[in-house]
């Protein structure tokens, strides 16, 4: 089995999390485990609540973390229902949540779940295998117009009309299996060996996957939860690897920043919203050059960090 990622900026997730005695914390995306541990690790009196939705990174964790076997429990769950499962076990407000979005180093390097571009396997991509759908459905079955759309909105690529088209013109004589089908198919349009072509594979196959796990769709109401269950002086530290994950991430916590949307002529708030939250880190942290060096995963990590107001709950 391969291993999962070394966690990203670590150290300073934990320091900004602040692990304090008798607190309750969620890490949201579990993976190998790495960030709990480093949790569990710094205060010995803390509980923490991990969700993954990929059975086997539960597996990889529950290993990592069997010495904590009485302060961790984990939840076969996407993010996006946190509130639920906490509530189902009677969690009502927590301490700290940290989320580090995108797929693990774990998930590219298991072939056969075909999160890479690199060698052949199925055209799976599922986070979750419990799904029915899967990326082999999405490219054999969306329309032109939506595939573009896809390739465009969640992968920024400026050849999007021109794969699109090219696909649906390759499936109609033999449906794409594989993830080297894809490849050949994103070659055939953009060409082979170049950095572009390189680039363009990296696109399609990370807005595939995007839109497969519904990503980016259930990643804002999941933050909105997360913020509104924490208790005064909480916080929320959130990792992201790309414009479209941090974009979302900066408007969720400038919006609950802020509070009252009410337009500057208005006499009295009529909106009902309050500032929930101060920021703790005016812009985005990045990995240091050690860190980058020893981790390539974490180049592209930036690390935004929140904490809930005093008297808010």
């Amino acid at each position: 089995m391969s291993q999962f990622h070394v966690p990203v900026m670590l150290d300073e997730c934990v320091e900004f999390l602040q692990p304090r005695d008798g607190g309750v914390y969620v890490d949201a995306t579990l993976g190998g485990g790495g960030h709990s541990l480093g949790l569990l690790t710094k205060n010995p009196n803390i509980r923490v609540y991990g969700f993954d939705q990929d059975e086997n990174a539960l597996a990889q964790a529950r290993e990592k973390l069997a010495g904590f076997a009485d302060r961790v429990e984990f939840i076969r769950a996407n993010f996006s229902r946190m509130r639920t499962e906490l509530a189902l076990r009677r969690v009502k407000n927590i301490d700290g949540v940290i989320f580090d979005l995108g797929v693990s180093s774990h998930q590219l390097d298991t072939s056969e779940r075909g999160f890479s571009f690199d060698g052949d396997a199925p055209l799976d991509m599922r986070m979750d295998s419990s799904l029915n759908y899967c990326a082999k459905d999405a490219v054999n079955e969306l329309g032109k117009a939506e595939l573009s759309r896809i390739f465009k909105e969640y992968g920024e690529e400026l050849n999007a009309g021109r794969i699109a088209a090219k696909i649906v013109s390759q499936r109609v004589n033999k449906p794409l299996q594989s993830t080297s089908d894809l490849v050949k198919t994103i070659e055939s349009v953009v060409g082979k060996g170049s950095r572009e072509s390189l680039k363009s594979k990296a696109r399609i196959f990370q807005a595939l996957r995007i839109y497969v796990n519904r990503e980016l769709e259930v990643l804002e109401p999941a933050l909105r939860d997360a913020i509104n269950l924490l208790s005064p002086g909480g916080r929320i530290a959130v990792l992201s690897y790309h414009s479209l994950e941090d974009r979302i991430v900066k408007n969720v916590f400038r919006e609950a920043r802020d509070g009252c949307v009410c337009p500057p002529e208005a006499m009295d708030c009529v909106c009902g919203k309050r500032k929930q939250v101060i920021l703790i880190c005016k812009k985005p942290l990045e990995a240091g050059e050690e860190e980058i060096l020893n981790n390539i995963r974490s180049r592209s990590a930036k690390l935004r960090v929140a904490e809930k107001i005093l008297g808010e709950k």
